[in-house]
């Protein structure tokens, strides 16, 4: 069903004059708008991007913290934090930022039917304006990466008028540099310059977010310049994108996985032994080399060499089929008997050539592996339910806060809200709570490390590649960089020739 906002003559006038002032760029996004902008979704990243929604804090490019909508933040006591909201911000909609906006905003996200994983009743109890433009945050137990949790889309700061209805409606309650004028839920969301931007002058008049599912429909639209952006093309397609004249790939070291997770909660993957046979049955290296060409290098633990939170004495495993079959035997498991599903996703086209490879490279081992590729929405409802036996996930490690907490506890904990692979260990609950409450970062870091060094060794999950992801663009841009966390795209910098 189509989903559209009509905008008035008069509006249209002034964005068509608007953009001969300043420019029009268009990129593309591979999913639309599924859940009426409801903030737990990922539409809340397409607002994000879109450069319509801001928070009271960004991730810098380097995944620092900064102020944004807050311009200060203190911690009074091991459960409550104070934020100094920043003065003279108007919303689209012309009504004020103060500390009463901030609260209602960030209230109903606690009370939404589906919360968000970074800010969610189990992390947040109560949020207060304590002041005309000072928030009180309690936190439900002692955390320290509340700054970047608030940091997260999902935790925007939309005007009073956003809530009440079904779902949230973006149009005029946004801060950012752009204001929603128009959307289609699958086709396209159309921006316009907020000239009352209260972070300087917005270089481009007007904007558009199309989504294109297709990676190789992505790539085409940049190389004809039928788009001016295209996130996230796949590695096949760089060297053809590279040839185009007036196109630049962007590449960027991404915190994001390719992992195939294992259901823990039932056999045969309850059982260590047979997960870790899978594990050494897989050779991470030529799947690195096959389906990447070498850019995504093999992985061992889910973060990449070079991070603080790397797990030093998690190599990429070295395959070893003599051995899986020994582990299989210990197991009591005859291979023969084990018929295994993998799961993956259409608009990851890379995962069909993995499951491929690994459904070969499983059969050496006698466990026949069959297929299934399919929207993720159909598929996601029995991976949380825990009915499937294998399926492959591209997994942002910072992607609710950055630090590989938010994952790790919505990932591996009893009670996660993303526990895909069924896992549960109250010893690794503790571990993960003593993390979040550590104050000192290095001692913070070395725990999360300790963390994957444990999902390493129980084979919980089987690592494939760290991502290394490819944005391109019209060489006539100018401002846009991909952002790690792919947060966001269209700011007040970005322009085009």
């Amino acid at each position: 069903m189509k989903t559209a906002l009509i905008v008035s003559t008069t509006a249209l006038l002034a964005g068509t004059s608007a953009m001969a002032q300043g420019g029009h760029v268009t990129f593309t996004e591979h999913v639309g708008i599924s859940a009426n902008w409801e903030m737990y979704s990922d539409d809340s990243y397409i607002a994000s991007r879109a450069g319509c929604y801001e928070g009271l804090t960004r991730v810098s490019h380097d995944v620092t913290v900064e102020p944004w909508l807050a311009t200060g933040w203190e911690r009074i006591d091991p459960t409550t934090w104070e934020f100094q909201i920043r003065e003279g911000v108007r919303f689209q909609d012309g009504s004020s930022l103060d500390a009463a906006a901030v609260a209602n905003a960030l209230t109903e996200l606690l009370n939404a039917a589906v919360p968000a994983r970074a800010f969610s009743p189990a992390v947040v109890s109560s949020v207060e304006a304590t002041g005309p433009m000072t928030v009180a945050i309690t936190t439900v137990e002692p955390i320290v990466t509340l700054p970047g949790r608030l940091a997260a889309p999902a935790a925007a700061i939309l005007s009073p008028a956003a809530y009440g209805g079904r779902g949230v409606n973006p149009v005029g309650a946004c801060t950012g540099p752009f204001e929603i004028t128009e959307y289609d839920a699958r086709q396209s969301v159309t921006l316009k310059r907020f000239d009352d931007y209260w972070g300087g002058d917005v270089q481009l008049a007007s904007a558009q977010v199309r989504f294109i599912p297709d990676a190789n429909t992505r790539s085409a639209m940049v190389r004809t310049g039928e788009v001016q952006i295209a996130l996230r093309v796949p590695t096949e397609a760089v060297a053809q994108i590279s040839a185009a004249p007036g196109a630049d790939v962007i590449e960027a070291s991404a915190p994001r996985i390719t992992e195939l997770l294992l259901n823990n909660g039932r056999a045969p993957f309850d059982n260590v032994l047979v997960r870790q046979a899978v594990k050494l049955a897989i050779d991470t290296a030529a799947i690195s080399v096959a389906v990447y060409d070498g850019a995504s290098p093999p992985a061992g633990g889910p973060f990449r060499a070079g991070e603080p939170w790397h797990s030093p004495n998690a190599p990429a495993v070295q395959r070893d089929l003599d051995k899986a079959r020994a582990l299989l035997a210990e197991a009591g498991v005859d291979p023969a008997s084990l018929h295994l599903q993998i799961l993956g996703i259409p608009t990851r086209t890379e995962q069909r050539d993995i499951a491929q490879i690994i459904q070969a490279m499983l059969s050496e081992i006698g466990i026949h592996v069959s297929i299934r590729i399919a929207e993720y929405t159909s598929i996601e409802p029995d991976m949380l339910s825990g009915n499937y036996d294998m399926a492959l996930m591209s997994r942002g490690y910072l992607t609710d806060v950055p630090e590989p907490i938010g994952m790790l506890s919505a990932d591996y904990s009893c009670a996660g809200t993303y526990n895909i692979s069924q896992y549960c260990d109250p010893d690794f609950d503790l571990m993960l709570q003593a993390a979040a409450a550590e104050e000192d970062p290095d001692a913070r870091y070395r725990a999360y490390g300790e963390l994957a060094q444990y999902i390493y060794d129980q084979a919980i999950t089987v690592f494939l590649v760290n991502e290394t992801v490819f944005d391109a663009a019209s060489s006539r841009v100018t401002g846009y960089r991909p952002h790690p966390q792919n947060y966001y795209v269209l700011s007040a910098e970005v322009s085009i020739e």
